[in-house]
């Protein structure tokens, strides 16, 4: 089952965080939707929690769970290649202490303009990879239909 990585498509640094996502996920074990869409909703839904919290934090939804903060980000760096996969170390370290340092960058996110034009926007050179990763109500579980690690990846 692909992971669906549910982001701030108006944080600058959200976007920078998915652009190189899409640029590591070799194996294609993520999908992305935005937190404002319905299909970012409906994962975060699926995965037990309030499509609220997606406001302030970048989710992992993988079936009925959801991963939030830090242990999203150790979460899907451990599931690329090597070597972002080592990434996993930091688990030993408390929760508690990792989500501080998530909390901190996080209130810096609001430093950048949502205004910015470029929020929102991939790069030109992703746009493509970008578009490939957007998921839909069917990539969904709770949705009732099969995901697309059983049907396949998307063609553009």
């Amino acid at each position: 089952m692909l992971g669906i990585v549910v982001f701030d498509g108006e944080c600058a640094l959200c976007n920078g965080f998915v652009a190189w996502l899409v640029r590591h996920d070799k194996h294609n074990r993520y999908l992305l939707a935005g937190s404002a869409g319905e299909v970012g909703r409906a994962a975060i839904t699926a995965g037990g929690l309030s499509p609220d919290i997606a406001a302030s934090t970048i989710v992992l939804v993988k079936g009925s769970t959801a991963l939030t903060k830090s242990d999203a980000v150790l979460a899907i760096g451990s599931g690329l290649g090597w070597p972002w996969r080592a990434v996993g170390i930091a688990r030993v370290v408390p929760r508690s202490w990792r989500n501080k340092v998530y909390d901190a960058i996080a209130r810096r996110r609001a430093r950048v303009s949502a205004d910015d034009a470029a929020c929102g926007v991939p790069p030109a050179e992703l746009v493509a990879a970008w578009r490939a990763k957007l998921a839909t109500l069917e990539d969904v579980p709770a949705q009732g239909k099969t995901p697309r690690a059983a049907r396949g990846p998307r063609v553009s």
